[in-house]
């Protein structure tokens, strides 16, 4: 009976902490985050510890301040009592049946303590050895150290700060840094760099009740190519186009840039039109690349005593457009994409940006928190291209089909330009059009963009 009588205790208690760890939405996560961002972005600076992970913790640990031990205890990181502890504590159930846990007067008190219980245990000095912005090296590296109990501890950290964009915080610490934000530390100004807050941009209101969110762990692969000190990784990134869903009305409002709106060599004199709206047809115009027609000129006349020579038989070079470039001119700047500090524009409801003078696609994958090899593929590259001041690079997977049904051929294009220039998956063309993708087409052909 005793033995009866203990399990259904451990039973009971078991039930009660899953349910205190789920019973939170993805909008009090976001609200949670907004609360406490600046709190961690200012113990990134301070201790070096990333504010993504002191954000994933303090969610996990406290289901978004709303446990039993965050309420009563303003301890959101679950951390014990410990023999050197001397202030006040709270007895709550957890592996075992009331554990004495650290109790503080405000939540302040629970993340400087957190910072202080990593930075001087022996046992995390490992963590201080990964970079500030490695939040996955980190998330392994407390799991290792023993922080917590639950083999799934790291994974679920991971897949937290990716589902949530919380790496952004990570990023805007580096920005900050580079600013020299923190130059009289601690008084600074967050309002003076901008604000950005996640519930607006991410959170739909709760109107269904409190609903579970946690889910099984997204593993994230790992990318040695990747230097941690130059790249955050972020949730969307890792998702389909879906992830925009939210803000897809936005994109559709932005100006084309399968359009390109240069006047032709017989238009020079004439002015040059406004940018045509994404829903307009995108063979409207010559792309820059496309080489103009050399200018007609009078022919000399042959002396009476010469022969006309006989016409060249060497055929004039031909140099296919492969790369779509643009002009920031050209289009009106996406407003409101948080995980760069380049200006982002859509064609065909794809995200990209503009190339600039020294860029790599490494350089551009650190910019926008992505790895080389996914800019790469979302561009339809291969090998150890690089790109030119201008070229658009797509920052996410492009459609499966256009806005329109056809593309007209300008000069010399190939699919993998078409491909660019409308937003289009290159298989996706090759697939409507048959041939390979870097083949010269026909001026004039009819290119099948559905």
């Amino acid at each position: 009976m005793k033995h009866l009588r203990n399990s259904i205790i451990a039973l009971t208690v078991i039930l009660c902490s899953l349910s205190v760890r789920g019973q939170y939405t993805e909008y009090d996560i976001y609200a949670y985050i907004d609360t406490y961002k600046e709190l961690a972005i200012n113990k990134m600076y301070e201790y070096k510890i990333p504010a993504s992970i002191t954000i994933a913790q303090g969610i996990f640990e406290s289901a978004c301040g709303k446990s039993h031990l965050a309420v009563d205890g303003n301890n959101h990181f679950g951390i014990k009592c410990h023999k050197e502890w001397a202030g006040d504590t709270i007895l709550i159930d957890d592996d075992e049946l009331q554990e004495c846990f650290r109790k503080y007067e405000r939540v302040e008190e629970s993340y400087d303590d957190h910072s202080q219980f990593l930075k001087t245990r022996q046992r995390y000095a490992n963590l201080f050895t990964l970079d500030v912005m490695d939040y996955p090296g980190w998330a392994r590296g407390l799991k290792a150290a023993g922080y917590a109990t639950n083999p799934q501890y790291a994974d679920r950290l991971i897949s937290i700060i990716e589902r949530f964009h919380i790496a952004y915080l990570d990023t805007i610490y580096q920005y900050r840094l580079q600013n020299g934000y923190f130059e009289h530390y601690p008084d600074v100004h967050p309002e003076e760099m901008g604000s950005f807050s996640y519930v607006q941009y991410y959170a739909q209101p709760d109107t269904n009740g409190l609903q579970p969110v946690e889910k099984p762990a997204m593993r994230i692969p790992s990318n040695p190519d990747l230097h941690p000190a130059t790249i955050t990784r972020h949730p969307h990134h890792s998702t389909s186009n879906k992830t925009h869903k939210k803000i897809i009305h936005q994109k559709a409002t932005a100006k084309d840039p399968s359009s390109s709106n240069k006047p032709t060599p017989s238009q020079s004199t004439k002015t040059t039109p406004e940018p045509k709206p994404a829903h307009q047809p995108s063979n409207s115009s010559t792309s820059q690349n496309t080489q103009p027609t050399a200018p007609q000129t009078a022919t000399p006349t042959t002396p009476a005593s010469q022969p006309t020579p006989p016409p060249t038989s060497t055929p004039t070079p031909f140099n296919p457009t492969t790369v779509f470039t643009a002009k920031k001119r050209d289009f009106t700047p996406y407003v409101g994409y948080p995980f760069t500090e380049r200006e982002v524009y859509v064609n065909n409801n794809t995200l990209f940006i503009l190339a600039e003078e020294g860029d790599t696609y490494a350089k551009i994958a650190r910019d926008v928190q992505l790895p080389e090899k996914k800019i790469k593929k979302f561009n339809d590259l291969t090998g150890a291209a690089k790109p030119i001041p201008g070229e658009v690079v797509y920052i996410e997977k492009k459609a499966k089909s256009g806005e329109q049904p056809t593309y007209t051929v300008q000069d010399s294009e190939t699919l993998r330009y078409i491909a660019q220039k409308t937003g289009i998956r290159l298989q996706k063309l090759c697939d409507f059009n048959g041939g390979s993708p870097d083949t010269p087409l026909k001026k004039g052909r009819i290119i099948k963009l559905k």
